[in-house]
C-alpha cells in the first residue's frame, strides 16, 4: 500500500513549518450551580421574603419552619446531598449554597472556651 507524500516532502529535504494551526475558542467556564434554602424559626415568621429573593439565582430551593436550636433540620440535610450528589457526579462543576441571610443557617454558635488555669 502506497501513502500519499505532499510534493514539498520527500527524502534528505529540510523540515518546513505547515501553515498555522487555528486556535479552539476557550470553553467558557460553567456557571456555578445554587441550590437554596430558606428556613424561620416559627410557624408565625413568613418564608416568602426569602423564597422571593432565591428564586431568580437558585435551581433548586428547600424551605422550613425549625428552630435553629433543633439540631437536625432535614430540608438542609437534602440540600447538603443534593450539593455533595452534583460534585460527585460532575467533580469540576462549581455547586453554591444560598441562603438570603447567613443568619438563616445557623444562628448562636458557641466556641469551646479553653479551661482556666488557677
Amino acid at each position: 500500500m502506497e501513502e500519499l507524500v505532499p510534493d514539498d516532502r520527500g527524502p534528505g529535504r529540510p523540515w518546513k513549518p505547515g501553515p498555522p494551526v487555528e486556535a479552539a475558542p476557550a470553553a467558557r467556564p460553567a456557571q456555578p450551580i445554587r441550590i437554596g434554602y430558606a428556613r424561620c424559626s416559627t410557624a408565625q415568621q413568613e418564608l416568602a421574603s426569602q423564597l422571593a429573593a432565591l428564586e431568580p439565582v437558585c435551581k433548586r430551593i428547600f424551605s422550613e419552619k425549625i428552630s435553629t436550636r433543633v439540631k437536625v433540620r432535614p430540608e438542609l440535610e437534602k440540600a447538603l446531598k443534593l450539593a455533595y450528589d452534583i460534585k460527585k457526579a460532575a467533580p469540576h462543576q462549581e455547586v453554591v449554597l444560598t441562603v438570603h441571610e447567613l443568619k438563616r443557617l445557623g444562628r448562636f454558635t458557641r466556641c469551646a472556651q479553653p479551661a482556666r488555669r488557677r
